[in-house]
């Protein structure tokens, strides 16, 4: 049995130094933050927002916050370390407007995966997911990590139409996985890092 890990903020780098982050994106600015260094003042913002952005789906999904704690989320996938967890996290006007949770090297060492993505649903329809994609795929591409797909998991089926919207392919397989004790099967969209290069 694995021991779960939850962000300390103390942990050192642990590789990936190439990342170069982008400038403001249609005033949108997007950090990555490796899940070990997130600060505890990032951790209360991702909770609050969290908070909302689950209240506004719970019916389709079933998911709260009660099911799926934030602690969950980061450990939903037991077989990566916390290292190779990054969040993205996505500020309008310095406030946190939503986040990624990203998996480097899972399921195939060369892919990189966007296991949610939360937006707060305030800052819903202004193209602020569509900001935080492009920067995972800027850092997926300029990352010495090798990389050759990027995998997304829509949290509501309806949220597929987003990911084929940004070039994305449904996959047939499903994932297994269990979360608050129950077993879910998750929808999987795939994009070639190829797609991308000029």
């Amino acid at each position: 049995m694995s021991t779960r890990k939850m962000p300390t903020g103390e942990e050192p780098p642990k590789g990936y130094e190439s990342l170069v982050a982008k400038p403001k994106i249609e005033g949108v600015e997007v950090k990555g933050v490796f899940v070990t260094q997130l600060a505890k003042n990032e951790r209360f913002e991702i909770e609050s927002v969290r908070a909302k952005a689950l209240s506004s789906i719970r019916s389709p999904t079933g998911l709260t916050n009660e099911v799926l704690t934030f602690e969950d989320e980061i450990n939903i996938i037991p077989d990566k370390s916390t290292s190779d967890k990054m969040l993205f996290l996505a500020r309008c006007d310095s406030t946190l407007a939503g986040y990624a949770l990203v998996i480097i090297g899972w399921p195939q060492p060369a892919t990189w995966t966007i296991q949610h993505m939360i937006i707060n649903p305030g800052n819903r329809l202004r193209g602020i997911g569509t900001t935080i994609v492009q920067q995972v795929e800027n850092y997926a591409l300029s990352s010495a990590v090798a990389s050759e797909n990027i995998f997304a998991i829509p949290i509501e089926r309806e949220g597929t139409g987003f990911w084929k919207f940004l070039g994305y392919t449904v996959e047939t397989g499903r994932l297994p996985v269990r979360i608050g004790g129950l077993n879910r099967e998750l929808m999987i969209c795939r994009k070639e890092l190829s797609a991308l290069e000029p």
